[in-house]
């Protein structure tokens, strides 16, 4: 009887020592991720669009995205306070919890290329890649359709601006020469 109830206690002590270690452990940490995605994937020659990184399990740390040759960086709504750093196709974002970064680029006249990034964790000592994504200029687009006819509305370059200078310069002189 008496061993029945020496293992009963034991038992239940390991059960309470089970209990407060996983109770008191820290919790299980989320994995941590970016991944990008855009306004448009196949934006029109010169026209803006939106990339979105969605962060997830990273309390503190630094991101840097490289942006594809011919591809301009254009703004951010993110903190302007130190913490997005431009150079060249390079943009550099500090996260301090942070679950979203939005940044906008304007595509080139033609082409394609692929936006990549890495992240440093600085709390977790971790790295990571954010995935290489590819975008396309569409020159078939309906905003590029759009652009093309709003070029043909203006006139062409400034060669007809030129033309009627002179024009004005001639009838002037020839004007001056009556009098």
């Amino acid at each position: 009887m008496e061993r029945k109830r020496t293992l009963r206690t034991l038992l239940f002590i390991l059960f309470i020592i089970s209990c407060t270690v996983l109770l008191t452990s820290p919790a299980a940490a989320e994995d941590s991720s970016i991944t990008r995605s855009f306004s448009k994937e196949n934006p029109a020659p010169n026209e803006e669009f939106e990339v979105i990184l969605t962060i997830s399990g990273l309390r503190a740390a630094g991101i840097v995205e490289s942006i594809p040759e011919g591809f301009t960086y254009v703004s951010t709504s993110y903190p302007a306070d130190g913490r997005v750093s431009v150079s060249g196709q390079n943009l550099v974002f500090s996260v301090l919890d942070d679950r979203k970064i939005v940044y906008r680029v304007k595509a080139p006249v033609s082409g394609s290329g692929n936006f990549e990034g890495q992240w440093n964790d600085i709390l977790n000592q971790k790295k990571g890649t954010i995935q290489a994504s590819e975008v396309s200029v569409d020159p078939d687009s309906k905003a590029a359709e759009e652009q093309e006819a709003e070029t043909e509305k203006s006139p062409a370059g400034i060669f007809p601006v030129i033309s009627g200078v002179m024009a004005a310069a001639l009838a002037v002189s020839a004007y001056g020469k009556r009098v």
